[in-house]
């Protein structure tokens, strides 16, 4: 393994599992401790992170499993902010139910296909 691909299996250890500490912060704050809703929302919550673990550890593009796990980790961020941070609404803890479906449908094939976009015009370029 060069010393890129190194640097870039790292990031794809390290990315998702701050995905998935970000999000048992978040269960841990639930009110009524740990219940069996918890622990879904937790699970439900974590699946990209989860996969995109996968990917980098057993995938052949490590790098487009990174990149997909900053965006999910992105709209985290954005939703974490928006829901205990700054809510703007009594509803804005709905983003917590929905955030995981964005990131599975939305984000993660969007960060793999930017990734997957990027590296083709390099490539191109380069030869």
């Amino acid at each position: 393994m060069s010393r890129n691909n190194t640097w870039v299996f790292a990031a794809g250890m390290l990315v998702p599992l701050l995905g998935i500490g970000l999000h048992l912060h978040i269960a841990s704050k639930a009110e009524g401790g740990w219940s069996a809703f918890t622990f879904g929302l937790l699970a439900w919550s974590t699946l990209p992170y989860v996969l995109c673990l996968v990917l980098a550890s057993v995938g052949r593009r490590p790098l487009h499993a990174v990149v997909a796990a900053l965006c999910c980790l992105g709209l985290d961020i954005v939703t974490y902010r928006s829901v205990f941070v700054s809510p703007s609404s009594s509803t804005a803890a709905l983003g917590l139910l929905f955030s995981p479906l964005a990131n599975l449908l939305v984000m993660a094939p969007l960060g793999f296909l930017a990734t997957a976009l990027i590296v083709r015009l390099r490539r191109a370029k380069t030869q």
